[in-house]
Formats: structure tokens, sequence, C-alpha cells
């Protein structure tokens, strides 16, 4: 339960200052990519350089990638007028929905575009915003995740609410489960009360972390245009088919069986290792699918799972 008490120390959380985003004023504080783990097993500086290297073109095609399969979605959809064919297309707009998260995940570790102001307003406007989140938001949490994986400090913990105020995991994270108990988990998130949530969190939450001026005028702007766009063309309807219904329902499925497969049931002799798992992404959806069941449930063992493009790449 949201007591007053915890409701200040959120907000006093979130209007604190982040480190990551500029570490030049107080350069004693713990930057998010330094992690307090030790990693016994270290790329060479070289090879890091050479994987850090971006491609903006590559994000740019692959953010127009998404939206383009968004709008071919809603227009089969429409011209079919079936209730089968607008499943389907629930389905494609919630896994996009998820991959433009994913890659707002990138941008919040300064990996979307080279330039900063370039990295944090785009991946906001067609990124995050449309989300419901906010690249300076999800790295408020997500930066305490590297830096303190699996540990009280992570940021993981706060947002998904996964260990209780002994330290304990919740029993909806306890993996693995029987596949009923999944199916049930998986349901529960799905049904809607989640997403909305998620809505009002990624809002209100975006609104109270320290954020440039021209960032909060833009933020203003979009959602002002949004709703403008959408009272003009009479589109509310629409809008709550075709973006809300999939947010709330398959986006949050496979958000959570993403983090679930991620983070959760890893077997490792070493501790470095038994916190989180690599994830490889499959071109084929059935085997993905398939590795994501297994990953979770435990009915047989997979090295590698689906990840950035979901249940649908």
């Amino acid at each position: 339960m949201l007591t007053f008490e915890r409701a200040k120390r959120v907000v006093a959380f979130l209007r604190s200052e982040d480190p990551s985003v500029d570490i030049s004023a107080n350069p004693v504080v713990p930057h998010p990519h330094n992690a307090t783990r030790m990693i016994p097993e270290r790329l060479p500086p070289q090879t890091v350089k050479q994987l850090s290297v971006l491609e903006p073109w590559r994000a740019v095609r692959a953010t127009a990638e998404e939206w383009a399969a968004i709008a071919a979605a809603i227009a089969v959809s429409v011209y079919f007028s079936n209730w089968v064919v607008y499943l389907l297309a629930v389905v494609v707009i919630g896994s996009r929905q998820h991959a433009l998260l994913i890659m707002g995940h990138d941008a919040s570790h300064y990996r979307y575009l080279p330039k900063r102001w370039q990295n944090e307003l785009f991946s906001n406007l067609f990124l995050m915003w449309p989300t419901f989140a906010s690249v300076e938001g999800f790295r408020k949490f997500h930066s305490t995740h590297h830096q303190f994986t699996n540990l009280p400090e992570d940021g993981n913990r706060h947002i998904w609410h996964t260990h209780n105020a002994q330290g304990e995991l919740e029993p909806s994270w306890v993996f693995p489960k029987t596949r009923l108990g999944l199916a049930l988990l998986l349901l529960r998130r799905a049904f809607f009360v989640t997403g909305i949530i998620w809505i009002f969190r990624g809002v209100i939450g975006t609104l109270l972390i320290p954020s440039p001026g021209w960032m909060h005028a833009a933020k203003f702007g979009f959602y002002a245009v949004v709703v403008g766009v959408l009272t003009y063309f009479e589109a509310w309807i629409g809008f709550v088919l075709y973006w809300l219904v999939p947010y709330c329902t398959w986006h949050i499925a496979v958000q959570y069986m993403r983090i679930i497969c991620e983070h959760s049931a890893v077997e490792s002799d070493e501790e470095e290792y038994s916190i989180t798992r690599t994830t490889v992404p499959r071109s084929s959806s059935c085997r993905a699918m398939l590795a994501i069941i297994s990953s979770i449930t435990g009915i047989r063992a997979c090295p590698s799972i689906a990840c950035r493009s979901c249940m649908l790449s």
C-alpha cells in the first residue's frame, strides 16, 4: 500500500540528483556504469571501443520499421474490420510498443544517437513519450540496476516491486513456476490494471524528475499535439482500441516475459553470473517463444532467448 511517508520518499528520490545526467559538476558521485560487483572476465578495452561505435542510421531505420509495422497493423485491421484480425493487430502493436521501449533503454545509456540533445529529444519523441515514459525517468531507476545489480539499491527492486521490506523475493517473482502458475501470473498482469498503473506512473513520474526547461516544454507540447489531433479527428476510440488496449495487454505480458527471462532462475557457480543471463535475438518467432517459455518454466534448458524484437521479430 502506498502510504504518505512512502510517497514522500518516492518523490524525494525522483527529485534527487541523477549522476548519469551530468557527472562533471560532481565527479565524486558514482557513475551508473561502474558496477559495485567484481566482473570476473572483462572484455579488452579495444573490443569495448569497437562495440561502442554508434551507427545512427541503424537507430533511425529501426525506429521507422517499428512505427511502419504499427501503422500497417492498424491499416489491415481497419480494412478487414474483423475481430480476429483486430486481435492479431493487438499482438503486433503490443510487441512493437515493447520494441520501442527496448530502444528507449538503449537511449537511457546514451546509445541511440551521438549528440546528447539528439539522444534525449528524439528518443523521447519517437520511443518513450508515446509509450507513457521518458528516457530520463527510465534512466533514474535503470542506472542503479546496472550499478547495484540484485542488491538492495537496485532500481529494478523498486520499479518492479520484486522484494519485500525484509529483502525477500515477493511470491510473484519466485521462479521457476508451474505452467498454470506462470499462465495465471501473465494473465493477471495483462488484464489492463497493470498497464493503467504504468501509464499513470510514467506520466506523473516524468513530471517530477529534473529535466531541462526546453525538454519539459517539448514534453507538454507533444502531449498537447496528440490530444489536439485525436480530438480534431474524433479518433479517441481508435486511440483506445489501437494503442491503449495493446499497451495494457500484450505489451505488458511480453515485458514481464522478458524481465523474468533475463533475471530469474539463473544458475551459476559464480555469484556475478547468477544475477542475469545473456539474451541472443532469434530470427524465428516459434523458437523465440519456446525458448522464453522453457527458460521461465524450467521445462528444458535453453541457453538463449529472444530480447529486442520480442515475440514477432
